[in-house]
C-alpha cells in the first residue's frame, strides 16, 4: 500500500473518532459533513471508473473498495502499473 494511501487511511480514522466523539462539538460536526461528501463523491467515482476496474482484472471487489476509500488515488496507480487501459 503506498504512503498516500495509508494517510488517506489516517486521516479518515481521525475524521471519523471526531464525528464519533464530538458530536456537540463543530470539529465533530464538520469532520462527518466531510466524511459524508466523501462518501458520496466516491460513490459517484465508483461509478465513473467501474469499466476502468474491469478492464484492469484482478478482484473486482478489491478494485471497488480501492477507488471508494482512496478514488482517483486507486486510477493513478493502476495506470503506472499498466494494469488498466
Amino acid at each position: 500500500m503506498s504512503a498516500i494511501k495509508i494517510i488517506g487511511l489516517v486521516i479518515y480514522a481521525i475524521m471519523g473518532f471526531f464525528a464519533i466523539t464530538q458530536t456537540e462539538n463543530p470539529v465533530g460536526m464538520w469532520s462527518l459533513r466531510i466524511l459524508v461528501v466523501l462518501a458520496v463523491l466516491h460513490t459517484i467515482e465508483m461509478f465513473i471508473f467501474f469499466k476502468a476496474c474491469q478492464r484492469a482484472g484482478g478482484s473486482m471487489a478489491g478494485h471497488m473498495v480501492n477507488v471508494f476509500l482512496f478514488g482517483i488515488v486507486h486510477m493513478q496507480g493502476l495506470k503506472k502499473t499498466g494494469d488498466s487501459a
